[in-house]
């Protein structure tokens, strides 16, 4: 990975969303347009807890019903 001032770019980018303070919508947003969504959506549901997926669901779920 290259290197930007010593650090990563990624880390780098890091920093910089710290340092901007960005809030979930913001970064919702730049997820959809890296083109990350489906994959972020997989990967959480794939680590977390299932009784944690389980009961997101069931908000959603009774959210729109």
């Amino acid at each position: 990975m290259e290197k930007v001032l010593g650090m990563s770019k990624v880390d780098a980018v890091i920093q910089y969303l710290n340092a901007i303070e960005v809030d979930g919508d913001t970064m919702e947003y730049i997820i959809k347009e890296v083109g990350m969504k489906e994959q972020m959506l997989r990967q959480l549901i794939m680590s977390s807890p299932v009784r944690s997926t389980r009961d997101l669901f069931e908000e959603r779920v009774s959210s729109i019903g």
